[in-house]
């Protein structure tokens, strides 16, 4: 059923659900194969996003119908896409939903799986949406702005119940596109003005002074991207190169680098200098070089695939004036943009991540040169994977010392940003200094 929408976002849910994919990169996937209109590729495209943001509000609307009957995933998604369509999008008719739902069954399983999901879809008709706990416990909280009941909890003990409800409350909110302008080719207002140009509402970031956040629209296509005016970077991720305090002829390391958005980033304050990129997969490295290339820094940027915890079996000691760790990390940050990953991390990887992250800073602290600078960044908010890290690397490299960061955001040592702060994606950054 390549041509209809409700079809395919099936498929991308049950692929996103099933094998803990990224839900930008199968929906990519689905529409390129698919024979979808415009309309229908943004219908089937709000149908996937809006079920993984509602998914357990969802579950439990259907829990009276379904009770402990065990049901296929891919009949759940399908039950679940149609209750989403159903409550949240008011210009689709009832009718027309438990129709195709009931076709797309039938189609893809049987008569008797065509009759449940009418079952389920028509006693739901009749009921109505049921009312989601309204307190502020935590299993209440889990339902209502469906996110696992660890991370609810993690939220509040570290944060306390309102800054808690602030954060689940805006990672349901759509997203918008931030782009980060290349300032060696064209001034943020003149590229502002060539997108308005072309009916993009634009606006200026309210945190980056070379950030641009525009509503919708596909940029991919515009003359600006393809003559590398701009890249499309989260407006928090912004604010890492300027944390290194780069100066024209440094020699920069970036330790996991791809796509390359910092990388490049990097490179806009380097002349005379050069940044190294790493990325442990080969492919990821390519990305790199094209980005740079787009973008005008070709010659600035060299790559190589590597595990960044090998980096000192590479590099000579003090090989470095800036050193950027931007670590591998649960990625719960993204959870506006990426939906699904609340629903495949557990707390215990947030423990393991710290292992990695902790093991990429003693690979590369004596690449560092004395005085140099070093970043530690992550796409998360919890303490495990932040705080925690800053505390055990001092403790472990009394030769370091936190630095500050020059910002109007923070007060503190570090720059932390949750979802709810400025729109953003969640960050956190902390700089170094290497004493001696």
């Amino acid at each position: 059923m390549k041509n209809n929408p409700r079809a395919v976002a099936v498929e991308a849910l049950t692929r996103i659900l099933q094998n803990k994919a990224y839900s930008n990169i199968e929906i990519n996937n689905l529409l390129k194969r698919s024979d979808l209109s415009n309309a229908d590729s943004r219908l089937m495209t709000n149908i996937v996003y809006g079920v993984l943001q509602n998914m357990y509000v969802l579950q439990y609307q259907l829990e009276p119908y379904l009770k402990d009957k065990k049901v296929k995933p891919w009949i759940m998604n399908l039950l679940m896409s149609a209750i989403y369509q159903m409550h949240y999008l008011d210009k689709v008719p009832d009718h027309a939903i438990l129709n195709e739902s009931t076709e797309i069954a039938k189609q893809n399983g049987s008569i008797g799986l065509a009759k449940l999901v009418t079952g389920v879809l028509r006693n739901y008709q009749r009921h109505g949406f049921k009312e989601l706990p309204t307190g502020h416990g935590e299993e209440d909280l889990s339902i209502r702005y469906s996110t696992p009941l660890w991370l609810v909890k993690l939220l509040i003990e570290q944060q306390g119940i309102n800054k808690a409800i602030e954060v689940l409350e805006s990672i349901n909110q759509p997203s918008h596109v931030s782009i980060r302008v290349n300032t060696r080719k064209i001034s943020v207002d003149d590229l502002k003005r060539r997108l308005e140009e072309q009916d993009f509402e634009v606006e200026n970031s309210r945190i980056s002074p070379v950030g641009l956040t525009l509503n919708s629209g596909s940029l991919f296509d515009t003359e600006e991207f393809n003559e590398g005016l701009f890249t499309i970077q989260d407006e928090s991720s912004m604010l890492v190169a300027p944390a290194l305090d780069l100066k024209p002829d440094d020699l920069v390391l970036d330790t996991c680098a791809a796509p390359g958005g910092k990388t490049t980033h990097i490179a806009s304050y380097l002349t005379d200098g050069q940044v190294t990129a790493l990325d442990i997969h080969e492919r990821k490295t390519k990305l790199i070089r094209e980005n740079g290339q787009r973008l005008g820094y070709k010659d600035i940027i060299q790559t190589k695939a590597m595990d960044a915890r090998n980096a000192k079996d590479h590099f000579p000691v003090q090989s470095f004036d800036k050193i950027l760790v931007d670590a591998p990390c649960s990625g719960l940050g993204l959870i506006r943009r990426k939906p699904e990953l609340r629903y495949f991390r557990k707390f215990e990887d947030l423990l393991n991540l710290q292992k990695i992250q902790l093991d990429i800073l003693d690979s590369i602290s004596d690449l560092l040169k004395v005085d140099g600078r070093l970043v530690f960044s992550t796409c998360t908010f919890d303490d495990e994977e932040n705080e925690a890290i800053v505390t055990e690397f001092l403790k472990n490299h009394e030769n370091y010392e936190l630095t500050p960061i020059k910002n109007d955001l923070s007060s503190g040592d570090t720059i932390k940003l949750f979802p709810s702060d400025y729109f953003t994606d969640g960050f956190f950054i902390a700089a170094f200094r290497r004493k001696n």
